[in-house]
């Protein structure tokens, strides 16, 4: 690095400092590895405390002293953690993910360092994309507030913007702050900021009432992790927390948590003991208390529930495990990395059991308020996407939307962005790539006095792409060789302005698709997702279900459902056979996979898939059984075989499906095919428990009419 570059960047990094705020540094060179290193040497010997370095190990071989190296594909293991220098150095690709989540890694008084080769070589995007994410980042980078921007090689800079002031203090902590309920002082002294603070204090009045919920909420970097971990030692001291279960992805999602738990017990003077595997806390045990973690596919319900991160959890989940267990303690993301906007908080809410308290934490724990840095990874990585109002004037517009538009047009990818998000909230920023870069997706959208209203983001697809390419061919022909003939249009997510619901304008859309797709000659129009409250809108549509996963998505806590519409003949084949192998996987896995699955999907799907003929049938036996259960001489347990195998034949059939009333088939479902336990299955069916007896007789009496059982 020349003398003058080396002076004018470190005089950025010390006005950096001063000002407290963060900034930017975007550097560029042929050999990005070595510039990353001279980077790191230079600032790192002038006061920045702390750094990490995220490069591929042909960059960066041997990490630099003083810092931590990582992959960038294993940047969420830092998250938790905190550094006055974060660099990322690439030779290609640059994900938005990693910009945006590291970028919450970088403290007060810092720089995030992102060092590329030279700018007319750099295609930050993947190979053979559209171009379009290059053209948004640059664009990003010139509107940059805070920024040095450098060529090392040739000594050239591109822009140099510094802060216009110095952040005034905002730590403050519990200072001044005055409890209003039992919180130890040395337990609020912990507190970062005054939020944090009023928060802790309002658990404290949470732990002596009747309320079953605890809802912590904030933008990311506001602390909210470490203040859970504070909150569960204060209900240690309390006495309220026997054994808890902390639920996420992997330990190290709980980092930050079990920090905030272990410094609060120290600061209670609590013996603990600690628990790790590999290098992640898993348990903390006392005296009296254990709390550990749980991977969330396999979470059971518990006396005391942590949720560290409902939007990585799903509403779904948190619904079933929140609802058998007895206090819940949930933190949730609004806006940055990781954050699912305030309709995924709002959701959140209506899960949790009342009565219920929520708090949201506002002042940022690592950089002041109105931070640069923050503003421009927001901005630009659409980490706020709250869709706003609007209003519908007349018959709205239709058109397709290519890639290059949405990179010239800032305001219009933030309003298709935003829309499409709230359809996924637990969207990431890495989907900016499918947006601005895939050259097989197309965006359909309805639009209002120049505001999109409307949005679907459709992917072609055959048999020569790529496998993440052909992911609904490839789900259906698990279930048919018929499917390895087909080309298909994918509906990879569709949303409507929350606003603007239920008008019809998600079905209006969607004739236009497929409008688009018949012209194309495509043999279906197909869709797969994990929110089961859409289920009606595609059965509504006309479309056939043709799948359920075996596990959940581990983003919505439900299982993802595929369905399609055929459009030729050889689509109509496929799918049909991929239906009805569906709705024997639903009468035969009920019990097992689908058990766990709702009681009124199983309902809804077999209302709607085509019939088969089941290969099972009674034997002479079981026959003579069930209808001496009929005819009142034995109890249903002792025929329970026979009226199963004699229920499986009839929900075979659609026809016969439609006979039975919806109680009768909630109850099939549930305590027959799914194997429920008696006061589930009342529940389900909306009977008392009391008349359950009776009303398995009555169903039974109907199932043998239909399955054609004669008790003579």
């Amino acid at each position: 690095m020349e003398p003058t570059l080396r002076e004018r960047l470190l005089s950025y990094a010390r006005a950096i400092g001063e000002s407290r705020y963060r900034g930017l540094l975007v550097a560029h060179s042929a050999s990005p590895g070595k510039a990353a290193r001279e980077i790191i040497e230079l600032l790192s010997g002038h006061g920045h405390r702390g750094c990490i370095a995220a490069a591929p190990r042909r960059l960066l071989p041997s990490c630099p002293p003083g810092c931590r190296c990582i992959s960038p594909g294993g940047f969420q293991r830092v998250l938790g953690q905190e550094a006055q220098l974060v660099v990322i150095a690439t030779d290609g690709l640059l994900r938005p993910n990693l910009v945006a989540g590291l970028a919450g890694v970088v403290s007060a008084g810092g720089l995030l360092a992102i060092v590329t080769p030279p700018l007319d070589q750099w295609n930050p995007g993947p190979a053979g994309g559209a171009g379009g994410y290059r053209r948004y980042l640059l664009g990003a980078l010139r509107r940059a507030p805070v920024i040095f921007w450098a060529d090392i090689d040739l000594g050239k800079v591109y822009a140099e913007r510094r802060p216009r002031e110095r952040a005034r203090e905002w730590r403050l902590g519990a200072k001044d702050y005055k409890p209003r309920h039992a919180v130890p002082r040395v337990l609020l002294g912990l507190a970062a900021t005054r939020s944090q603070a009023q928060a802790l204090d309002e658990f404290a009045s949470f732990l002596s009432s009747r309320s079953r919920s605890f809802l912590l909420t904030g933008d990311r970097g506001r602390g909210k992790s470490f203040l859970l971990g504070l909150a569960a030692a204060l209900a240690v001291k309390r006495g309220s927390i026997g054994e808890a279960v902390a639920v996420a992805p992997s330990p190290a999602s709980l980092t930050s948590f079990f920090q905030g738990l272990v410094r609060g017990l120290d600061a209670l003077s609590i013996g603990y003991r600690v628990k790790q595997r590999g290098g992640d806390i898993v348990a903390v045990t006392g005296p009296w208390f254990r709390i550990a973690y749980q991977p969330m596919d396999s979470a059971k319900p518990a006396a005391v529930l942590v949720v560290d991160e409902a939007g990585t959890v799903g509403v779904s989940r948190l619904r079933r495990l929140s609802w058998r267990s007895g206090r819940i303690l949930v933190a949730t993301t609004i806006h940055g990395y990781e954050g699912s906007g305030r309709v995924f908080v709002h959701m959140v809410e209506e899960v949790l059991p009342r009565p219920l308290k929520r708090l949201e934490l506002e002042e940022p724990i690592r950089y002041p308020p109105g931070d640069p840095l923050e503003e421009w990874v927001n901005e630009t990585f659409m980490l706020k996407f709250d869709p706003g109002s609007l209003s519908l004037f007349g018959e709205p517009g239709y058109e397709q939307i290519p890639a290059e538009k949405l990179a010239s047009d800032h305001a219009l990818l933030r309003q298709v962005y935003s829309l499409l998000a709230l359809a996924h909230y637990r969207s990431e920023p890495d989907y900016l790539l499918v947006l601005l870069e895939s050259n097989t997706h197309t965006l359909h959208v309805l639009h209002s006095d120049n505001k999109v209203i409307a949005v679907a983001d459709v992917g072609l697809e055959d048999w020569e792409q790529p496998e993440e390419g052909r992911v609904g061919l490839l789900l259906l022909s698990l279930h048919t060789e018929g499917a390895k003939r087909l080309r298909a249009a994918r509906i990879v997510r569709i949303a409507v302005h929350p606003k603007l619901q239920r008008r019809g304008l998600g079905s209006k859309l969607l004739s236009y698709v497929e409008e688009w797709a018949r012209g194309r000659g495509v043999d279906l129009v197909m869709a797969v997702f994990g929110r089961h409250d859409v289920i009606e809108f595609w059965l509504r549509a006309g479309y056939t279900p043709f799948y359920v996963s075996p596990r959940f998505n581990k983003y919505t806590g439900e299982k993802n459902i595929g369905v399609a519409k055929p459009f030729t003949g050889a689509g109509k084949e496929a799918l049909e056979e991929a239906a009805r192998e569906l709705r024997l996987r639903l009468l035969f896995s009920a019990h097992s996979v689908y058990r766990d699955l709702a009681t009124e999907k199983i309902v809804m799907l077999l209302q709607s898939l085509p019939s088969v003929d089941p290969p099972v049938s009674l034997t002479p036996g079981q026959r003579r059984r069930l209808c001496k259960h009929i005819q009142g001489f034995i109890e249903a347990e002792q025929a329970f075989d026979a009226l199963h195998i004699a229920t499986i034949i009839v929900l075979s059939r659609r026809d016969y499906v439609d006979k039975l009333n919806d109680r009768q088939l909630l109850l099939a479902t549930a305590r027959l095919l799914q194997g429920k336990p008696p006061h589930e299955a009342a529940e389900i069916a909306g009977i008392p428990l009391e008349n359950l007896d009776e009303e398995l007789h009555d169903l039974a009496e109907s199932v043998a009419t239909m399955a054609s059982i004669k008790c003579s």
